[in-house]
C-alpha cells in the first residue's frame, strides 16, 4: 500500500506505514502525525474518569487540521507545535 498524500500530489509511490484513524488514508512517515488519545470511562450518571496512560492515534494532516478546533487534544498539541517553531516569546505575547 502506498501513501495517499504522495499519490494525490503526483509524487509517485511511497510505502505507507500507518492509516489515519479518522479517514482511513494510508500514510508514510512524512505525512503521519502521532496524536494522543485521551481515554475516558463514563461512570453512569457521575463524572467521567480519565484513564491513564493515554492512547495513541495516527492522523493525516487533513484530519488533524479539521479536528484541531473540536478535539481538545489536537488543540493542545497544536499549541505545543506552535511553541516549538516560534519560541516562548511569541506564546507569551499571544496569551
Amino acid at each position: 500500500m502506498d501513501c495517499w498524500e504522495h499519490e494525490t500530489a503526483g509524487q509517485g509511490p511511497v510505502p505507507a506505514v500507518a492509516f489515519c484513524r479518522h479517514c482511513g488514508a494510508a500514510l508514510c512517515r512524512d505525512h503521519a502525525t502521532v496524536c494522543t488519545d485521551e481515554r475516558v470511562r463514563q461512570n453512569g450518571m457521575g463524572s467521567p474518569t480519565r484513564l491513564l496512560p493515554d492512547g495513541r492515534k495516527i492522523c493525516c494532516s487533513t484530519c488533524r487540521e479539521a479536528f484541531v478546533e473540536s478535539v481538545p487534544v489536537h488543540r493542545a498539541e497544536q499549541r505545543l507545535r506552535d511553541l516549538a517553531t516560534t519560541g516562548p516569546e511569541s506564546a507569551a505575547a499571544s496569551c
